[in-house]
C-alpha cells in the first residue's frame, strides 16, 4: 500500500467522527477506536445493507486467552520462601529444646564446681584450725622446735591437697558426663536439623514438580484453545471473503471496481477520511512513546488492525521506520 500524506481531518469532514477526548493509554486509544469503527460501519450499512463486507468485521470478535498465572522461576520461589520459613520454624523449635536441656545441664555443671568450691575452702578451714591445733599440742608436749612444726604443716598441707586434688577430679569427671550429655544433645540437634532439611527438600521439590506440571497442562490448554481460535478466524476470513466475493459478483462493475482499488491504494472519500482520523488520533497517542516501545505494542496489538483497516500498515511502517532511526 502507498503511504499517503497523514493530515488532521475535521469533524465536518468525517462525519463527526473526531474526538477531542485525551487519549492517555492503549486500551483508551482501542477504545475510541472501536467507537469510530462501529459507528462508521452502522453508517454505512445503513446506506448499503447489502455489502456484505460492511456488514462482516475484517476480524472476528475471537479473544485469545493468556496465562495468567506464575512463571515457572515464580512457582520455585514462592513455594521455596513457603517451606523455608516452615522449615526454619520447625528448627526454631527443635533447637529450643535441646537449649533448655543444655541449659539445664550447664547449670548442673555450675553447681558442681559450686559444690567443689566450697568443699574446697572447708578443707582449707578445716587445715588452718589442723595447723593451730597441732602447734598448740606440739608445745604443750614440749616439741616446739620449728623443723618438727614445719615437718606437721607439710603433712596436714599434703593432705589437705590430695582431698582437694580428689575433689576437684569428682567434679571435672561429674562435669564430663555433662559434657558428654550436653554434646550428645547438639549432636542429635544437628542430626535433626540435617533430617529436616532433607525431608524439606524433597517437599519443595515434590510440590514443584506438581505445580509446575499443572501449569504445564494450563499452557497446554490454552494453547489448544488459541490453535481452535486460530482456525476459526481462518476459516471465519476465508467465508467472509468468499461471502464479499460472491456479493461483489452480483454488483455493479462500478463496485467491484472500487472494492479493488481500495485493496490496492487504500479508502476514497469519506471512508478515508473516516480511517485517515483514525490514523491519526493512534499517532497522536504513539507519538508520546518512544518509538521502539510504540512499534512493539502496535504489533502485539491485534485490535488495531480490526479498527484502522488498511491505515494499520501505514501506522506499524511510521513505527518500524521510526525505531530503525532511533
Amino acid at each position: 500500500m502507498i503511504l499517503k500524506d497523514i493530515r488532521v481531518k475535521s469533524n465536518a469532514s468525517t462525519g463527526g467522527n473526531a474526538s477531542s477526548k485525551k487519549i492517555d493509554t492503549e486500551d483508551e486509544l482501542v477504545a475510541e477506536l472501536k467507537r469510530m469503527h462501529t459507528a462508521y460501519r452502522q453508517k454505512e450499512l445503513a446506506e448499503r445493507k447489502e455489502d456484505a463486507a460492511a456488514a462482516l468485521p475484517e476480524e472476528p470478535d475471537y479473544e485469545f486467552k493468556t496465562y495468567e498465572g506464575e512463571s515457572e522461576d515464580e512457582i520455585k520461589n514462592r513455594v521455596a520462601s513457603e517451606y523455608n520459613d516452615k522449615l526454619a520454624a520447625e528448627q526454631k523449635v527443635a533447637a529450643a529444646a535441646a537449649k533448655s536441656k543444655t541449659d539445664e545441664l550447664e547449670k548442673k555443671t555450675e553447681s558442681t564446681y559450686e559444690d567443689f568450691g566450697k568443699k574446697e575452702a572447708e578443707i582449707l578451714r578445716s587445715l588452718e584450725e589442723a595447723k593451730k591445733n597441732n602447734e598448740n599440742d606440739m608445745i604443750k608436749s614440749g616439741l616446739s622446735r620449728s623443723s618438727i612444726r614445719e615437718l606437721a604443716g607439710e603433712n596436714a598441707e599434703k593432705q589437705a591437697q590430695a582431698m582437694i586434688s580428689e575433689a576437684k577430679a569428682d567434679a571435672d569427671g561429674i562435669a564430663a558426663k555433662y559434657q558428654s550429655q550436653i554434646d550428645d544433645l547438639n549432636g542429635r540437634l544437628q542430626a535433626a536439623i540435617d533430617d529436616l532439611n532433607a525431608e524439606y527438600v524433597i517437599k519443595i521439590s515434590s510440590e514443584i514438580e506438581d505445580l509446575i506440571a499443572k501449569r504445564d497442562k494450563e499452557l497446554k490448554s490454552i494453547q489448544e484453545y488459541n490453535n481452535k481460535i486460530e482456525k476459526q478466524i481462518a476459516d471465519y476470513k476465508l467465508e467472509r471473503e468468499k461471502a464479499i466475493q460472491d456479493d461483489l459478483t452480483a454488483r455493479m462493475q462500478a463496485d467491484y471496481q472500487q472494492a479493488e482499488y481500495e485493496k490496492r491504494y487504500g479508502y476514497v472519500g469519506e471512508k478515508a477520511d473516516d480511517y485517515a482520523e483514525r490514523l491519526n488520533i493512534a499517532i497522536g497517542f504513539y507519538d508520546t512513546l518512544d518509538p521502539k516501545t510504540a512499534k512493539d505494542m502496535i504489533v502485539s496489538n491485534p485490535y488495531l488492525q480490526t479498527y484502522l483497516g488498511y491505515e494499520y500498515t501505514n501506522l506499524l511502517s511510521r513505527y518500524v521506520k521510526k525505531a530503525k532511526n532511533a
